[in-house]
């Protein structure tokens, strides 16, 4: 056999390292890391497990953690050795037992030429061979990994031999992850058997039923492989690797070496020296030849191959099986998510543009509460001072109710000396305007006399609909910590549950006043953060479980950053969560405190929510709002008990500032500050015309029923981003790269068939709403993005920026009726059955 070699790269990272191999063998071992195996030219013969794989040019194979493997070479050949960090894996695609099905041999599949492409031009950067490629290096490899987690990632099963042990065996899953972490440790079957809460018999039992192997079978292999592994790869003594490893002495490590081998591992070290020495004088001469040849051929596949890469990959037509929904099954449920919209600082609701998008709003979509702060704010001049004593002047705030109650809006009041603020980006904010401080005894008397008026005005059955949330400064995760009017988000240290006892009593004395002159009115807070969860919201919970005055709901703030989280060797400049559930898993843990500490009847508002606070961000613009919205309302219909879910923001008027001169600045709005309807908007309008009968849900679709023969169905297709997108801070990406942030951009294919209904003649009406159909993002791109729109041009874009609709009738026979749709990335899609005339 000629010699062996490794070349690996200078710009190897901590998740991911490469080797270019030629001519390599080695002995069956084991490892934490996860390898994938790519073949450039020649054969490889690879075992994993007790199966053998025959690899060619372009195949690959992947290699879970801790699998024994192998690979022999028979003649010459070059290939190329991808080892994965299985914690920074992990880390990142937060799941803790990763397991992998990617085999272009045994297992082919419609993504492996993606896989190919990927790895392709993971090694065309790598071939540069420099540091000035590392975040464009990095940025295909997490490339690479978004295509495995979609495509390869499975539910985490133990495979032993030819035996699998499924995954819904926790118990042994989990006794096998502790032999994996404990093996250099000496473990006993006793000790085992106690960690797990099972008896000595019984663990052998079941551990030879799914294994075919005893625990110290499975044992000792572990240990053997790590230790032949460290006999090939490192010059530590025999009796170390040994001890290392969890053989007890030295002895017991030769005897199981022999057993699998037939060869002592001293002897084995000897052949593996012999072998090294041999290939090092073979190569010295050699050495640099032989790699620039190595190079050389990886270079000349990777040229060979740039024009397939080049190539769109063609579209197979999926064939996709109707999903049956039978009509029969269906119940009523609330559209919580159009019950509370926030419209913002209570100044600028004067603003005669923003009410009248406040009034298309309620035209079209119509929500029940909007929600605002700043009603006491100096620009609203509800106090006079010029005298000994102080008198009120609600004149603006008059005009501010008069017109939500003429528009069928009630208010939603957030009371305190909450400033107005703009987020630029996570750790910068804008603070616009600000309230003067008063004592408590002076926001009591406001606040008495404020209701009182109102009162009188409205009348006691307006008022008392109205929902008063009382916020909390040391709470809200945006106006924490100051600095010459700017916020840095990262330096917030949330404070202990103990340490809130100065809200609690603000709390109690406003609720108080509130109640003692409207006792129907909601009284709560406290605008949870995002990150006060687990521990941290259980403490704070009981306590306020513990004080005198309760609240009549819990509000809370929902968008999906991770704040502070744990450093990675990832250069993750991104605060974005990577979890695509995120607001369901939130929810989710909220009911679970709730629930522990006594509160589980409470009511839960989210009075904020949408994918980012910041309000400089063209993702807002984008049709990925629109997927986005739907499919965090339809994920979370009937999961968890929400009362409302208030979408932030209703217009761009709200975040309209001296840097935002062009027709789109990035603002969280359903709106442009021109009056322009984004693809959030149309999400909304299109979830409007849902029924209030819910017949089914899925992954990527819901059907409801109004009265009578009327039918809605509404699909959606989400994208998530894929891993590039956290390398660069969150808003960063520019106006043509927005779409160039996500997992994939793969249709998908929908089938559903209604059973049950009625034969007949039906209009069925159909709103398609992407790219090409309601999106302002795209439309402004096509006029090159210009800052200078006139009049006539932003009334045309007005006019353009709308779903698309067709309409036409079917005759419905068999009581059944099936509405096929491919979804281009982010579309989103209802079709309307309204039955025209029955078949008698």
């Amino acid at each position: 056999m000629s010699g062996t070699h490794i070349f690996q790269s200078s710009i190897d990272s901590k998740l991911i390292t490469v080797s270019v191999m030629n001519r390599k063998s080695n002995l069956e071992h084991a490892h934490r890391d996860i390898e994938l195996i790519y073949m450039i030219k020649g054969q490889l013969q690879v075992k994993i497990t007790n199966n053998i794989y025959h690899l060619n040019t372009s195949d690959f194979i992947l290699v879970n953690s801790n699998e024994f493997h192998s690979f022999q070479s028979q003649k010459d050949n070059l290939f190329v050795v991808f080892h994965f960090n299985y914690s920074e894996l992990s880390s990142l695609l937060i799941q803790r037992n990763l397991l992998f099905t990617c085999n272009s041999i045994a297992h082919p599949s419609p993504y492996d030429q993606k896989l190919r492409f990927v790895i392709e031009e993971l090694l065309t950067i790598y071939m540069k061979q420099n540091n000035n490629v590392f975040v464009e290096f990095l940025e295909k490899a997490l490339k690479f990994i978004s295509i495995l987690k979609v495509n390869c990632l499975k539910k985490r099963e133990i495979e032993i031999g030819n035996s699998t042990v499924i995954s819904q065996n926790e118990r042994l899953t989990d006794i096998i992850e502790y032999i994996h972490s404990n093996y250099r440790d000496q473990i006993t079957l006793e000790e085992v058997a106690r960690l797990h809460y099972i008896s000595v018999p019984y663990l052998s039992k079941i551990f030879k039923k799914q294994t075919g192997k005893t625990v110290s079978q499975y044992l000792n292999e572990i240990r053997l492989a790590y230790a032949v592994n460290e006999l090939e790869n490192s010059n530590k003594p025999i009796t170390r690797i040994a001890l290392d490893n969890g053989f007890p002495y030295l002895a017991a490590f030769n005897r199981v070496f022999y057993e699998y081998y037939q060869l002592k591992p001293v002897e084995y070290r000897k052949k593996m020296t012999k072998l090294a020495l041999k290939e090092e004088e073979e190569t010295k001469e050699f050495n640099l030849k032989e790699k620039n040849e190595a190079f050389f051929e990886l270079d000349r596949y990777l040229s060979s191959k740039a024009t397939d890469r080049n190539q769109p990959l063609l579209e197979t037509p999926d064939v996709v099986e109707s999903q049956i929904i039978r009509i029969k099954n269906s119940e009523a449920f609330t559209k919580y998510w159009s019950k509370l919209i926030n419209i913002g600082y209570a100044k600028d609701i004067l603003n005669s543009d923003l009410q009248e998008q406040i009034s298309l709003l309620q035209q079209e979509i119509g929500f029940t509460y909007a929600r605002f702060w700043g009603l006491f704010g100096d620009d609203m001049h509800v106090e006079d001072r010029t005298s000994n004593t102080i008198s009120y002047n609600f004149s603006n705030a008059n005009k501010l109710l008069d017109f939500l109650i003429k528009n069928k809006l009630r208010p939603f009041i957030e009371l305190g000396p909450k400033p107005k603020i703009i987020s630029k980006t996570l750790d910068e904010i804008f603070i616009i305007e600000t309230i003067s401080e008063r004592s408590l005894e002076d926001w009591k008397n406001l606040l008495k006399t404020f209701l009182l008026h109102c009162i009188e005005r409205y009348g006691i059955e307006e008022v008392e609909t109205w929902y008063f949330e009382i916020w909390s400064q040391h709470i809200d995760p945006f106006t924490d910590k100051q600095q010459d009017n700017i916020i840095f988000l990262n330096d917030i240290k949330y404070e202990e549950p103990s340490h809130f006892e100065g809200y609690f009593n603000i709390f109690k004395e406003f609720k108080t006043v509130i109640k003692d002159i409207v006792p129907l009115a909601k009284v709560g807070g406290c605008g949870l953060s995002m990150e006060l969860a687990g521990n941290k919201l259980n403490s704070l919970l009981k306590q306020w479980k513990l004080e005198e005055v309760q609240p009549d709901f819990l509000s809370v703030y929902l968008y999906p950053i991770e704040i502070d989280k744990k450093k990675n060797v990832i250069p993750k400049r991104n605060q974005q969560s990577a979890n695509p559930s995120y607001i369901k898993h939130k929810l989710h843990e909220i009911r679970k405190s709730l629930k522990n500490i006594g509160y589980e009847g409470l009511e839960l508002n989210v009075t904020e929510w949408n994918v980012t606070p910041v309000n400089r961000d063209y993702l807002h613009d984008t049709s990925f709002k629109a997927s986005y919205i739907v499919k965090n309302i339809i994920e979370n219909l009937h999961q968890h008990p929400v009362n409302m879910l208030g979408y932030w923001m209703g217009s761009d008027i709200f975040s309209d500032f001296r840097d935002s001169k062009d027709l789109l600045h990035g603002g969280a709005g359903l709106l442009t500050k021109s009056g322009i309807k984004k693809p959030s908007y149309h999400a909304f309008a299109l979830l409007n015309q849902l029924g209030e009968i819910l017949v089914a849900k899925g992954e990527n679709y819901l059907v409801t029923k109004k009265t009578g023969d009327r039918y809605q169905v509404l699909y959606f297709n989400y994208k998530h981003f894929n891993y590039s997108y956290y390398l660069h801070p969150e808003g960063s990406t520019g106006i043509t790269g927005q779409y160039d942030i996500f997992e994939n951009n793969e249709p998908l294919n929908l089938s559903l068939e209604l059973q049950g209904i009625a034969n007949g003649k039906y209009r069925i009406k159909e709103h398609k709403l992407n790219r090409d159909h309601g999106s302002i993002l795209d439309e402004w791109m096509k006029f090159g993005a210009v800052h200078d729109l006139k009049a006539d041009e932003v009334e045309y874009l007005r006019q353009i920026c709308v779903p698309y609709m067709k309409v036409e009738n079917e005759i419905v026979e068999n009581n059944s009726i099936i509405l096929n749709a491919r979804l281009n990335p982010h579309e989103v899609k209802l079709f309307e059955l309204n039955l025209l005339f029955q078949d008698l």
